[in-house]
């Protein structure tokens, strides 16, 4: 595995990847650094990283092979279609998915998505408009302050660069 720890607007984050394809992004706890070792893979994921943090990127151009069941593939093929600047509600994610009973099975995709940012579950809200839970911060309950903040934050950067 090989992996790259940088600093961005929206605290640490870590890519990981395979060598030929981005496994996992992280956001990470102050103070969680480990040593990177970084492939080209994590440097090209990190640089689009930086372009998205400037606005200069709306979409990611990565390969990507997260480590997930075919079902939670599917949950995040449909999910890295939603768009730039846009939130649709856990119900719509799951109309968009073919089933339209299955809100919190979307929101469980949600919460197990391992590439976060690039994968945007970010853009999954509640119906009334509200965050919902996001699992952002590894180590933090999807509920915690700091994780629904850093939701929040992310929504807004894409509105502001939309």
């Amino acid at each position: 595995m090989h992996e790259q720890i940088g600093n961005s607007p929206f605290g640490l984050i870590s890519v990981t990847s395979n060598g030929n394809a981005v496994t996992g992004i992280r956001f990470l706890q102050d103070g969680e650094t480990d040593a990177s070792k970084a492939d080209n893979v994590s440097r090209e994921t990190w640089q689009q990283i930086e372009q998205w943090c400037a606005g200069e990127r709306q979409e990611f151009d990565l390969p990507l092979a997260p480590p997930v069941s075919a079902s939670l593939h599917e949950w995040l093929t449909v999910l890295g279609r939603i768009p730039y600047g846009h939130t649709v509600t856990y119900k719509e994610f799951a109309l968009r998915a073919g089933k339209p009973e299955a809100p919190r099975a979307a929101g469980t995709a949600c919460a197990r998505n391992p590439i976060p940012l690039i994968i945007p579950c970010h853009r999954i809200t509640k119906h009334d408009g509200s965050l919902g839970n996001f699992g952002g911060i590894q180590g933090l309950d999807p509920k915690h302050p700091r994780n629904l903040a850093l939701k929040q934050a992310l929504i807004d950067h894409e509105h502001y660069h939309h």
